[in-house]
C-alpha cells in the first residue's frame, strides 16, 4: 500500500515538473507572436452597402494561424495563415451598412 502511493505521488510529481518546463515555453510562444503582428479592417464602399476585409501583417519570423473577426460581425470568426514577412487579407461582411468596423484577431503560432 505505502509503495503504491510513493509511486503514485512519483509519478505526479514527474508530471507537474514536466509540465512546468513546458508550458512557460508555449506561454512565451504566445506572448511573442502577439508582439509581431498587426490587424486592422478596412470597409470598401459597394454602391449602397461595404464590404469589410480584415487585415493581418506578420512580422514574426514564422507562420501564423489567425482568427479574424469585426465588432460588425464578430461571429464566425475567419480563419487565415499568414507566411513570415507577409500580409493577408479576408472578408468578413460583404453587405454591411457600416462604415467604420473594428478588426479583432487572434494569432498563434502555426
Amino acid at each position: 500500500m505505502i509503495r503504491s502511493v510513493v509511486v503514485a505521488f512519483s509519478s505526479g510529481a514527474l508530471v507537474l515538473a514536466l509540465l512546468s518546463s513546458v508550458a512557460p515555453r508555449l506561454i512565451d510562444s504566445d506572448a511573442s507572436a502577439r508582439s509581431c503582428y498587426s490587424v486592422w479592417a478596412e470597409a470598401q464602399k459597394m454602391g449602397s452597402h461595404y464590404r469589410h476585409l480584415v487585415y493581418v501583417e506578420n512580422d514574426c519570423e514564422y507562420w501564423l494561424q489567425c482568427s479574424l473577426w469585426t465588432d460588425v460581425d464578430p461571429q464566425p470568426p475567419v480563419m487565415v495563415s499568414v507566411g513570415p514577412g507577409t500580409t493577408e487579407n479576408r472578408e468578413t461582411s460583404g453587405s454591411s451598412q457600416y462604415g467604420d468596423p473594428k478588426a479583432f484577431g487572434a494569432c498563434h503560432r502555426k
